[in-house]
């Protein structure tokens, strides 16, 4: 087993590490890609929209947001499965956007939507919890909670020269056609991998 297999096979051991993939990037210079669960599933997101539900509008303000949907507050009669439209302004966007969704939960005027995306929406939501990952500290304080769990925990199996030097956390670990991770499409250390 190649030293790399076996970093990838104790990280793989720790429980904040969902995949991890080992790459020297430079000579004498380990990357390890992790992708954490850790990595929060909702951000908190605050800010006002216009939801449509059964021919009325109004005004209701964001609690949170997730890869698919929002928490919305200052709704007062919905039900699960009810239909949705929101006109809403993504954070980092300029501009309004319009969704379809449905109600997944709701409870004492909060409601959860979840969103039909299409691709071009799907990106867009992305590009808005990117924003608020990124621009609020989540990346940074998250960085280093993963760099000092796993740099310390490999110290208890391994000499320090053979420690990744750097652990990027990343979403998704590029898979190519033939189930492989794809190298090329990993993100440089360094720049805005997210």
């Amino acid at each position: 087993m190649n030293n790399f297999k076996k970093i990838e096979e104790f990280l793989n051991r720790h429980p904040d590490v969902q995949k991890v993939a080992v790459v020297e990037h430079k000579p004498d210079v380990l990357v390890a890609y992790i992708v954490s669960g850790l990595i929060p599933d909702r951000l908190p997101f605050h800010g006002t929209c216009l939801l449509e539900h059964a021919q009325e509008k109004i005004t209701v303000y964001t609690e949170d947001i997730s890869y698919n949907g929002f928490c919305v507050v200052g709704v007062h009669t919905m039900k699960e499965n009810d239909t949705v439209h929101l006109h809403i302004r993504l954070p980092g966007d300029d501009k309004e956007t319009y969704f379809n969704g449905k109600v997944v939960w709701y409870r004492k005027a909060k409601a959860g939507i979840q969103l039909f995306l299409n691709v071009d929406e799907q990106k867009n939501i992305e590009q808005g919890v990117n924003y608020i990952i990124n621009n609020h500290g989540f990346l940074k304080v998250l960085q280093r909670v993963i760099t000092g769990r796993l740099h310390k925990y490999l110290l208890k199996m391994l000499p320090n020269e053979n420690i990744p030097s750097i652990f990027l956390v990343i979403r998704s670990l590029p898979i190519k056609d033939d189930g492989q991770i794809d190298v090329k499409a990993l993100p440089e250390p360094g720049n805005n991998f997210w």
